[in-house]
């Protein structure tokens, strides 16, 4: 696989960086080059205007690390909205900093999450036999909320009763389930993916 060649300031002594012109720091930042320039209230109101027509909820966390990664799958597919239904705060450092440009909303109760269905359609990610659908043979719709719950857990029971339709990710080998980091990304794309075909 090639490696992707990153664009680099010029630093060199007649650079305008060394003149004082041009805060080189903003390099050190992780969003793409196309965002070097731009302020996190830009950076935030530009994803907003072309986000996706999706948003994401992480359900009860307490091993959150992979929630960090969920989130930093979200900003990289530019979900809508990103939700967390919890009660504690989660472990960021995962996330590499993405939370500066897509808000997460704290949910304290599934009573306060049951409102979201008057603007989304709400999607549940889990392998619970004899009530998931392939994400295979899965159609989606704009406008849908996708849950995930915790690795070992998985979605609650009362949010399992919620969801209008629970999504599998078909698996071939001796594990149960993948990581929150891998099947949120994998869920994320294939949404888009649909969408984009629409």
């Amino acid at each position: 696989m090639r490696q992707k060649i990153r664009t680099q300031p010029d630093l060199s002594l007649s650079s305008p960086a060394h003149q004082g012109e041009i805060d080189y720091r903003k390099w050190e930042r992780n969003v793409a080059d196309r965002f070097k320039d731009k302020s996190e209230d830009e950076i935030q109101a530009e994803l907003q205007e072309s986000s996706w027509p999706f948003a994401v909820c992480f359900e009860h966390w307490v091993g959150d690390f992979n929630m960090g990664s969920g989130i930093r799958n979200a900003n990289a597919f530019n979900a809508r909205e990103v939700f967390y239904l919890g009660d504690h705060k989660w472990d960021r450092r995962s996330s590499v900093g993405v939370y500066k440009y897509t808000e997460v909303k704290w949910i304290p109760t599934i009573e306060e999450f049951m409102k979201l269905q008057e603007k989304y359609t709400i999607v549940g990610i889990d392998n619970i036999p004899g009530r998931s659908v392939p994400l295979g043979s899965y159609q989606w719709k704009p406008n849908t909320l996708m849950v995930f719950g915790e690795e070992g857990t998985g979605l609650t029971l009362p949010m399992q009763a919620f969801c209008k339709d629970i999504v599998e990710i078909e698996m071939y080998g001796s594990v149960r389930s993948f990581n929150c980091g891998v099947a949120s990304g994998i869920i994320m794309h294939d949404f888009v993916r649909q969408m984009k075909n629409l």
